[in-house]
């Protein structure tokens, strides 16, 4: 071998001119500048690179509806417009007239007016607002249907009531009552406003003394005439009383009187029918 091809390929026979063969750098890893916890973080999701980050991120926004959709929810200590913002965008209305909301048949409109302005302050959605203000009415119709039924209960058991009170004289005192009323001139509203106030029962009693009164010849001394309309058990008790204590009467109902005994038998009927 001569030097010069020795100079040329060196002592191992290679050329010394050709440049030495370099290992290519290695990429550096696309989380090398994310935190321990980013990088377990990504890790556990299993991502390879950002084509991985990024179609997750689209998958999750498909997931929500689209980025205008997404909303980040208020903090504790979020002022009153960034609470508006948020009701808002879960569907409240710009303003309470905006629910479509009106008073219907038997509703107050004062008190709907107040229900959509208690509703937008709340921030409800106009769904949420027409649903609640439906379950709302259902609600307040069942419980005056149910008051209603109560009310006729009680009113059926006054007239049991007045029924025994007033045993065999009840029609007669209904019918004393009933010209009480129409020589007063009370109307049906007048007479509901009353009952509403007396009860039923009370009120019949009311009429029923005062038509009484009216039917009498004489309102003070003497023995009271029940004419045609009838004594109550308990008055014909006490004029049973009264006439016990009557020695005159007496004496003739003991000796076997017509009219003593007649009377007597009639007061025993209606106090004891």
């Amino acid at each position: 071998m001569s030097e010069e091809v020795a100079a040329a390929t060196g002592d191992n026979g290679t050329a010394t001119g050709a440049a030495p063969t370099q290992q290519a750098p290695q990429p550096q890893s696309w989380t090398a500048g994310f935190d321990e916890d980013t990088n377990a973080y990504v890790q556990n999701k299993g991502w390879k690179d950002p084509a991985d980050l990024l179609s997750s991120y689209k998958n999750l926004e498909k997931f929500a509806g689209g980025s205008k959709n997404l909303v980040e929810i208020p903090g504790e200590d979020a002022d009153s417009d960034r609470l508006g913002q948020f009701f808002n965008k879960l569907g409240r209305p710009e303003s309470p007239d905006k629910y479509g909301i009106e008073a219907g048949k038997g509703l107050d409109p004062e008190l709907t007016e107040w229900y959509k302005n208690t509703a937008h302050e709340l921030g409800l959605s106009d769904r949420q607002a027409k649903q609640l203000f439906e379950k709302w009415n259902d609600t307040i119709g069942q419980k005056e249907q149910q008051m209603q039924q109560e009310t006729i209960r009680q009113q059926e058991q006054s007239i049991q009531d007045l029924k025994k009170e007033w045993g065999q004289a009840y029609e007669n005192q209904i019918d004393a009552g009933r010209r009480a009323v129409n020589a007063l001139g009370y109307d049906q509203e007048q007479l509901n406003a009353m009952e509403d106030k007396l009860g039923t029962a009370e009120m019949l009693k009311l009429f029923a003394q005062v038509g009484s009164k009216m039917g009498e010849d004489s309102f003070a001394g003497g023995e009271r005439s029940s004419g045609s309309f009838g004594l109550t058990p308990a008055a014909a008790k006490q004029q049973i009383s009264d006439l016990k204590l009557d020695s005159g009467f007496m004496g003739k109902y003991t000796n076997g009187d017509k009219d003593a005994v007649n009377k007597m038998k009639k007061l025993m009927e209606a106090a004891y029918a």
